[in-house]
């Protein structure tokens, strides 16, 4: 029992830390297209 509980909690840090990550590579996806769109032409 005490594995599966390990498991739950290592599974819900994975889980927010790729949460993180995708939030991150957003925010840069969103940074970069900025500048191409408005950027100068």
């Amino acid at each position: 029992m005490a594995l599966a509980i390990f498991a739950m909690r290592f599974l819900e840090v994975l889980f927010f830390v790729g949460l993180a990550g995708s939030t991150v590579v957003i925010l840069i996806s969103f940074v970069e297209d900025s500048k191409e769109l408005f950027g100068k032409d």
